[in-house]
């Protein structure tokens, strides 16, 4: 975790934000107290929170199998 004065951290903000997206923690300190806590935002998986996993209604190799019947019109 590093420490950083406010008047640092205006001066090297886009510096800072780069080593915090990287993931490291700093320490936000104004008059030599703490002050802030700056860490990096945990992405969360949109999967991890759906209450059914879903499934597939038919084999897999016949998803991936070509639909040519319903081109012939067309072709």
């Amino acid at each position: 975790m590093i420490n950083i004065s406010a008047t640092s951290l205006r001066g090297k903000l886009f510096e800072i934000l780069k080593r915090v997206e990287s993931g490291e923690q700093i320490v936000v300190t104004h008059n030599k107290k703490k002050v802030a806590y700056l860490s990096p935002i945990k992405k969360q998986d949109w999967r991890n929170q759906l209450s059914e996993k879903p499934k597939l209604l038919v084999p897999p190799d016949e998803v991936i199998k070509p639909v040519t019947d319903i081109w012939e019109d067309y072709i």
